[in-house]
């Protein structure tokens, strides 16, 4: 079966006749049997990529192939032109875009149907001058894409349809958008786990407390045990971001960090002296065994 000509040279669908010139002349010069004397492979694909460069260079050729393929159309009506090439496109998102999901619209340079010629290429009895007989022109065109929830730098969204159309009336190709998700001041993510530090005051970690903090999901509440110290870390389920396959959410993971009153007068100094009585704590006895470098 053979090859897509076009991707025989490598090149795209609606590439220029420069562009199949210096991909056959790159081509031809690595695989040539000159070089590739006692190569078969090489010969064979060298033979390849010469037929493909022989229709694609010509114009008319290059029609016929674009509209009914290496065969040629057999009776009946006349087919649709050939698939047109994928777009890509990269789209900036911010951290709640991607928690959410979004859609957004994306200004894509992509080839459509010619209006001169209502995309059959031809025009006044010779090949359309606005197209120059493709039956596509370049146009700049508002697309909105739909972002689903979870997506992370790198993500790839296929909007169906929506890329390059084919010549002479041939279906479109897909629009391929990567995602970039902007950094969050709050959250850090790992995957569909989100991380975040939440202060505390030194009597909410004494007593206890229940606080209200910011989430991917939307507000959350955190139960801190009364006496639980600095650096402890509480998991939230279901409070991280979507996951793409599913759509449930990840795990928060809260850091406590413990915020110890500043500027303490003589009167304060006091008081807490005074609760030191009644709560006393030897943070440090566990160091006594380590006097003098026993270890």
């Amino acid at each position: 079966m053979r090859r897509d000509y076009y991707a025989v040279l490598g090149i795209t669908a609606t590439a220029a006749p420069r562009e199949i010139r210096q991909a056959y002349r790159r081509l031809a010069r690595q695989y040539s049997p000159d070089v590739n004397f006692w190569d078969r492979d090489a010969r064979a694909l060298f033979t390849e990529i010469e037929e493909a460069y022989r229709v694609l260079s010509d114009p008319a050729a290059r029609a016929m192939y674009d509209r009914f393929g290496a065969l040629g159309a057999v009776g009946g009506a006349l087919p649709r032109g050939r698939r047109g090439d994928d777009v890509h496109a990269v789209v900036q998102l911010t951290f709640a875009d991607a928690a959410a999901g979004v859609t957004v619209p994306l200004d894509v340079a992509r080839f459509s149907p010619c209006n001169a010629c209502l995309a059959a290429g031809v025009s006044d009895g010779g090949p359309c001058r606005h197209c120059q007989g493709r039956g596509v022109r370049r146009a700049r065109e508002v697309v909105e894409v739909t972002i689903p929830a979870g997506v992370d730098s790198g993500t790839q969204v296929r909007a169906v349809e929506e890329g390059d159309a084919g010549p002479f009336g041939g279906p479109r190709g897909d629009l391929l958008v990567s995602t970039r998700v902007a950094e969050h001041p709050f959250f850090e993510r790992k995957g569909d786990a989100v991380h975040c530090e939440v202060s505390i005051s030194v009597w909410e970690a004494l007593r206890g407390a229940r606080i209200r903090i910011p989430s991917p999901a939307g507000e959350a509440v955190v139960v801190v045990p009364p006496g639980l110290g600095d650096d402890r870390v509480l998991r939230l389920r279901g409070h991280g971001m979507p996951k793409l396959a599913d759509g449930e959410r990840g795990d928060l993971f809260v850091t406590l960090r413990i915020a110890v009153p500043q500027g303490i007068d003589a009167r304060t100094a006091e008081l807490v002296r005074e609760l030191e009585r009644y709560l006393p704590l030897e943070p440090r006895g566990g160091l006594e065994r380590y006097r003098g470098g026993d270890v």
